[in-house]
């Protein structure tokens, strides 16, 4: 019990302010010291009952307030139900802490209860991984040193987890023998007080702190040549800020996950920008691209990058370099730009975006072959309901991609999607973690700001226990989840298995809906019925923009649900004749 608590206490020394217990017998010491934290107002702790759920909701938590939040859980399978999101948090860079409790470690082998190998369980996706051996330290005499070893385990794995350019997701494995919890809760709080009271007798314990310094140096880049930048993911958004803040001269085909830039470039047409035709004396096609953050989303830009005739730089605040097609000339962490942009191609690229825009919006007014309500036209629909001020989470898949068609990034609006390892896993419990701790920076707002989180419905699925909060526990005031049903997966629609002759056999069996379209036909109402979520159905497009001015009023929160704060939209689109919809508006963007 001694060692779990110096653990919480060095936690919080080096600014843990969140924490996610999962309940469980040998992780029992952990829970306790957490939960006596969280009654002393040292931190805010959030109970689950599924670990997996509970890694993506600290991931949120993480994700939003760039500090570290420690999971805890007990020993065996619970630790390998954190793998998914501790695979995202390393690769996105995100603070996860995972605290797994474990038998002794002689036990390993021996055939005893719950006991498994999980000291190095996440193996190369986690950046950091330590043991604290509590069970051996505490048949030992000498406490003192024990404590100043807990502290200094939990410092190093700290600086690894939070490192600027390094971080992501690291793992503490803390043996703990029998004799798990005090007598009392009295005994708890007095503990606690005391390893407190030694906490600040000892030196600062801040060292973890990695420095604030950039992987790479200054980059000097001459635009006097046709200059493109593509701006992705990034990790620190006030470094991308700047960056792009930097490059305001230029034009910026920007992913939504990326800062809203000064110049920006519509998506709808990047496929001009891989053409060899001249327009008068102007090749569309850039001579130069700047690389901000990681971008994954188009294929048209993964073109361009491979292209071995244009420079290609990239600017990051990680040691992650993007370089798929191995074409980087140079990589850098700031930039200073020289030379004067052509005027021409300035043009060109405004033309480009307007092309783009167009290319959307006329393909979605116009109808065709597709129906009047797709995911595309559900996801524009929530794009011009974004105010000022809101977050934003987006499922990885063929969301996130219509958010681009609908024009996303927007200034002053924050967007999240969980792009590390473009997974639909955890998006729920992400969301609820960006929007508690969204709402946390505003505690005298007289209304909470509004996270409002847009995913399919496979995505939903995939985590639907995440609407699981418990009612002694923190849940979001202001927080509306839109899941687009198109009862399956579109994102394989536009893809090369949703072309027509892989759809079927010629017997008639079916290929393309049995494995890539899945329908499943679940009930999205009786999950928020059974979650306690207030829900709302929209089967027309003007259904769906009418619910959405209405929550935009404070009109759909429902005070006799469980969960008063949180509003699930279900928006019931077709995706059948989604193809031929994105065919469509790849033509008009000037595909051919």
């Amino acid at each position: 019990m001694y060692t779990a608590a110096v653990v919480v206490d060095e936690l919080i020394r080096c600014g843990v302010r969140e924490a996610v217990v999962c309940p469980g017998s040998r992780s029992a010491p952990l829970a306790l010291a957490f939960t006596e934290a969280a009654r002393t107002y040292r931190l805010r702790l959030h109970v689950r009952t599924d670990e997996r759920t509970g890694s993506f909701l600290a991931l949120g938590l993480a994700q939003y307030s760039r500090r570290p939040v420690p999971i805890v859980m007990t020993s065996g399978s619970a630790v390998a139900q954190c793998l998914p999101a501790m695979v995202e948090a390393s690769l996105s860079h995100i603070p996860l802490l995972v605290l797994s409790a474990n038998r002794p470690w002689s036990y390993l082998g021996s055939g005893a209860n719950q006991t498994i190998d999980q000291r190095d369980i996440f193996g190369a996706h986690a950046v950091a991984a330590e043991g604290l051996d509590a069970a051996t330290a505490a048949r030992g005499e000498n406490l003192d040193a024990a404590q100043r070893h807990a502290r200094a385990v939990v410092d190093r794995l700290l600086g690894a987890a939070t490192d600027p350019a390094r971080g992501g997701g690291a793992h503490l494995d803390i043996p703990l023998d029998d004799g798990l919890v005090p007598h009392s809760t009295t005994e708890m709080s007095m503990l606690a007080r005391r390893v407190a009271e030694q906490g600040n007798a000892a030196q600062p314990q801040r060292s973890y702190r990695a420095p604030a310094r950039e992987p790479y140096g200054e980059l000097q880049v001459d635009i006097s040549a046709p200059t493109l930048v593509v701006a992705g993911a990034v990790s620190q958004r006030p470094w991308a800020r700047a960056v792009l803040e930097a490059l305001a001269p230029l034009p910026v085909l920007a992913e939504p996950m990326s800062p809203s830039p000064e110049f920006p470039v519509h998506s709808g047409a990047a496929h001009l920008f891989t053409k060899t035709v001249n327009r008068g004396d102007l090749d569309l096609r850039p001579e130069q691209i700047i690389v901000v953050g990681r971008p994954t989303l188009h294929r048209s830009v993964s073109t361009l990058l491979a292209d071995p005739s244009i420079r290609v730089v990239v600017l990051t605040d990680t040691t992650t370099i993007p370089d798929v097609a191995h074409t980087v000339r140079e990589v850098g962490s700031s930039v200073c730009l020289v030379g004067t942009s052509p005027q021409q191609w300035i043009r060109a690229c405004r033309a480009i975006s307007d092309i783009g825009v167009e290319a959307v919006r006329e393909s979605l007014a116009e109808g065709g072959e597709w129906p009047d309500f797709t995911g595309v036209h559900a996801m524009a629909a929530v794009a011009d309901s974004l105010r000022d001020g809101d977050a934003c989470v987006i499922g990885a898949s063929s969301t996130i991609r219509d958010a681009s068609r609908a024009g996303l990034p927007f200034a002053g609006v924050e967007t999240f999607s969980s792009r590390g390892a473009a997974g639909i896993d955890g998006t729920v419990s992400t969301a609820i973690g960006v929007a508690l701790c969204h709402e946390a920076g505003h505690p005298d707002a007289v209304r909470a700001p509004r996270t409002v989180a847009v995913m399919g419905d496979l995505t939903f699925i995939h985590d639907a226990t995440g609407l699981s909060i418990g009612p002694l526990e923190p849940a979001p005031e202001n927080l509306l989840l839109v899941v687009i049903n198109d009862d399956g997966g579109a994102i394989f629609e536009g893809l090369e298995p949703g072309a027509e002759d892989l759809r079927a056999f010629a017997d008639g069996t079916a290929a393309f809906e049995r494995v890539f379209g899945t329908p499943t036909g679940y009930r999205i109402a009786g999950a928020c019925a059974a979650a306690g979520v207030a829900y709302h159905r929209a089967e027309t497009l003007a259904e769906l923009e009418d619910l959405l001015h209405r929550h935009n009023e404070g009109e759909l929160y429902d005070p006799e649900q469980r969960h008063p704060g949180m509003v699930l939209v279900e928006a019931c689109v077709d995706r059948h004749g989604r193809r031929a919809l994105e065919q469509a508006i790849a033509a008009r963007g000037g595909k051919s």
